[in-house]
């Protein structure tokens, strides 16, 4: 499957770079007003103090081995009874899964149906991965994964449950199943690649790991590296095994008739990825259950401002993809049009209007102008806030 790369574009970032009223745009500006996107908030720690507990891992630096599971024969589920809750599947007892993680690298989580006429998703051990690589969680840091294969590891931060062993990439065809090659960009600990150094971050990127062949190269928003990410809600697929690097993620239609990463949702009680940009309704007919859309009506759409993206070039060269911390939303920004907020600002340098367009939800962007000529602002997205004197939030769909 395709995915694209960044656009580079060297931009110096501005000290604009703090929450907003409960809002936190992160988003590169052009001129003076930059902002981050999502794609810095996960990322391998690179201090040596990132660390406040370890894993305990095998002689080779790698998660420690445990037992590789011996599947039974079967004709039936009750053949599988007293085997961890495991159903029949095509002739061999095999455990229920979430996600690819949860087969612990013993497998892939891929759909399947049991002996019982019951469809679900179960660990096929025919496509196991090595300790320390794909599908393996590294809580402890990069000491969990494979380092002598060029495994590293992505979270958060210190003891992150969620955090994942990875590796750096050139394509699609590089990552396993459930994950896609895209960038991980990073701030340097030091000024570098036209951005300001940011040396209390302890994800930050030394200035050893930045140039031609090491780790990180400079790219559009500072240092960057190719790594397999998992496929997130709106990345293209083909069959569920594409998304479940993400636990029940599944692979259905959108409004468009697009084949998503998305999740199934109750109609009665609706909820869906990225906060109100997400719709739940039976958009894929075959599948027959209700799936999470874009209200956009599919996950992309020609660069304009608010227009759905998943990476910056869904926005055009000169454009850029940006997203919301809170939500997960992403929109684009376009360059292309400027905004004034000649009649004032707030605290923040924001005003609504400012001779922006409206989003294609028809609610009113937001524009954000730090010029002292009030003549230089960039449209970032909407207030979406749903109730009066609540905090903002960014986005560009109301809640209803």
């Amino acid at each position: 499957m395709k995915h694209g790369s960044p656009v580079d574009r060297p931009v110096k970032r501005s000290p604009f770079f703090h929450p907003v009223s409960g809002l936190i745009y992160s988003l590169i500006l052009l001129l003076a007003v930059l902002f981050a996107g999502s794609a810095c908030s996960s990322s391998t720690c690179l201090e040596a103090d990132c660390r406040t507990s370890a894993t305990p891992t095998d002689g080779d630096g790698g998660a420690s081995d445990a037992p590789l599971p011996v599947s039974r024969q079967c004709s039936a589920n009750a053949d599988c009874e007293g085997a961890g809750g495991q159903s029949c599947i095509d002739g061999t007892c095999q455990v229920a899964c979430t996600s690819h993680f949860d087969c612990q690298g013993f497998g892939e989580c891929v759909s399947a149906v049991d002996a019982s006429g019951v469809a679900g998703h179960f660990c096929d051990s025919r496509h196991p991965q090595k300790p320390g690589q794909f599908y393996t969680r590294c809580p402890g840091g990069d000491a969990d994964c494979d380092g002598a294969s060029g495994f590293l590891c992505i979270g958060a931060g210190a003891d992150d449950v969620e955090a994942y062993c990875t590796s750096d990439c050139k394509g699609d065809t590089d990552c396993a199943d459930g994950f896609a090659c895209s960038p991980l960009v990073r701030s340097p600990c030091a000024d570098a690649c036209n951005v300001s150094g940011v040396p209390k971050d302890r994800q930050c990127v030394p200035a050893a790991q930045i140039g031609v062949g090491k780790p990180y190269q400079c790219g559009s928003r500072g240092p960057m590296r190719n790594v397999c990410r998992p496929r997130e809600f709106c990345s293209s697929c083909e069959t569920d095994t594409d998304c479940l690097a993400r636990s029940d993620q599944i692979c259905a239609k959108d409004k468009s008739g697009a084949k998503i990463c998305t999740q199934r949702c109750d109609l009665k009680h609706p909820s869906c990825p990225w906060g109100n940009a997400g719709t739940c309704g039976l958009w894929d007919t075959d599948l027959g259950l209700a799936t999470c859309a874009h209200k956009f009506g599919k996950c992309t759409g020609r660069g304009k401002g608010c227009e759905p993206c998943l990476k910056d070039a869904d926005c055009g060269a000169k454009n850029a993809c940006t997203s919301s911390e809170f939500t997960g939303e992403k929109w684009c920004v376009d360059f292309s049009v400027s905004c004034s907020c000649a009649g004032g600002t707030d605290a923040n340098g924001i005003c609504d209007g400012g001779g922006c367009p409206l989003s294609p939800s028809q609610l009113v962007m937001q524009c954000v102008d730090t010029s002292t000529t009030g003549a230089a602002g960039v449209c970032v997205g909407a207030d979406t806030a749903s109730a009066l004197g609540s905090s903002q939030q960014s986005g560009c769909w109301p809640a209803k």
